[in-house]
């Protein structure tokens, strides 16, 4: 088993979900058997990944096992809730939508996920594989902890590969470019494993021989200018020390290969290191998407304007607080959890619950401000319930209606966090003017 990231998603929904539920492969090939959902629903994955306004909108990978590794649609389960619980602690499936296609047809179990890039309650960006060697080493450790419970053999690299993968990695970009480098790497592998390249003189000559530059030899490393390049770049290791014997080295690297299993002390360390990544990311998770609790404001239910307004000579002042229109929180329920709830919302056709009136309209009013914040209090209590009615819910009917009644509360109260800033500046304006215009006695 290993388990293998792709690049971040930028675009809409429509390809990721269509290539993963397509009765074809990549090369026109008749998928068979037929791909088939695991896990998710892929109308709401869909909606969330459309509706965000991020450059960034999915994460997608793939847990792949190899052909003689058979795992039961048990033991897939288990692997998918410690997925959750490895790269998404603290969050798991009631805060990060995953939707999850089973594919056989090359004769091997490959479990395609997509996942949203959102944190459901807050709707702030969430990224189930950030940049950075922990998450790489954390995929690493996590694949290798269940080829040893599952009894599989280990995915083990060779080191050839990733000593001269550097190579790779430091040439200029370019799909010409690219290509090279691979050719170059795959090459230097071979050719020191078939005996052609005995020890650094020999690699030296390889590498000159394809257009590098050596600038200088040391002790323990090399420097290598490659064509394109302005500058050298510094390779250190055993495979580029002076006195390196080549044969030596793949012996070596030939044994590693074939160590399939898990030592004690390797487990270990492999444990140690993901407890310490998921602690890491725990703590960063509870950071990132607890909401701030916030002291209680004891004018909060006073309807009175904060602005005093003196009256002119002769005349007496007349202050009045206009009516607070309420939320209308049952017409928010889904009755079919199947519509698109979201995406009603999100058109912005019908604006807020609250918003019977024009928003210029409610601008023009002093009590704007109260009016929308006691309509997000109200909404506040109806987004708790709907966390509860997920957490509790059985089936996956139950589930589904749960997740469009909480996305949709939320799309209302972002909607409704907008309006109550618009009314703040709207009320600072209207006091301002008022002071300006004020007639002198």
């Amino acid at each position: 088993m290993i388990i293998k990231f792709f690049n971040t998603g930028t675009g809409k929904s429509k390809s990721a979900i269509g290539y993963l539920l397509s009765t074809k492969d990549s090369d026109g090939k008749i998928r068979e058997p037929s791909p088939e959902i695991f896990y998710g629903d892929k109308k709401l994955t869909a909606e969330l990944i459309d509706s965000n306004t991020n450059k960034f909108k999915y994460t997608s990978g793939v847990i792949a096992f190899r052909d003689n590794e058979k795992p039961t649609t048990a033991q897939l389960n288990k692997i998918v809730k410690d997925f959750y619980q490895t790269f998404c602690p603290g969050l798991g499936p009631d805060r990060v939508n995953m939707f999850i296609v089973k594919h056989q047809d090359k004769g091997n179990t490959e479990l395609h996920f997509l996942v949203p890039m959102l944190d459901l309650k807050t709707m702030k960006s969430f990224n189930l594989s950030p940049p950075g060697r922990h998450s790489q080493q954390l995929a690493k450790d996590f694949s290798a902890i269940w080829n040893d419970n599952l009894g599989y053999a280990q995915v083990v690299e060779d080191p050839f590969k990733i000593i001269f993968s550097q190579f790779d990695k430091k040439v200029p970009n370019g799909e010409r470019i690219k290509k090279i480098k691979e050719r170059v790497s795959q090459s230097i592998s071979k050719a020191i494993r078939n005996g052609t390249l005995k020890n650094r003189d020999d690699f030296t000559n390889f590498l000159e021989s394809r257009g590098c530059e050596i600038t200088r030899k040391g002790k323990e490393y090399i420097s290598v200018k490659f064509p394109g390049e302005k500058k050298a770049i510094k390779f250190k290791g055993p495979a580029f020390s002076a006195n390196a014997d080549y044969q030596s080295l793949a012996k070596t690297a030939n044994q590693q290969m074939n160590n399939t299993t898990l030592d004690p002390i390797q487990k270990v360390k492999a444990l140690t290191r993901m407890a310490e990544t998921v602690s890491f990311r725990l703590n960063f998770n509870k950071s990132r998407y607890t909401a701030k609790k916030r002291r209680p404001d004891p004018n909060k239910n006073l309807l009175k304007p904060r602005v005093k307004i003196k009256p002119t000579i002769g005349q007496k002042a007349k202050i009045s607080s206009p009516p607070v229109k309420e939320i209308n929180l049952n017409s928010i329920k889904s009755e079919n959890p199947t519509t698109s709830i979201f995406g009603k919302l999100i058109s912005g056709t019908k604006g807020s619950q609250n918003a019977k009136s024009p928003l210029s309209d409610r601008k023009k009013s002093s009590g704007a401000v109260a009016g929308v914040a006691k309509s997000l209090a109200g909404l506040q209590v109806q987004i708790d319930s709907a966390h509860a009615d997920l957490a509790n819910a059985q089936t996956i009917e139950e589930r589904i209606a749960a997740e469009y009644k909480l996305i949709s509360l939320m799309v209302q109260k972002n909607k409704l966090l907008d309006e109550l800033e618009q009314a703040k500046i709207a009320e600072l304006n209207q006091s301002q003017s008022s002071r300006r215009s004020r007639p002198k006695p």
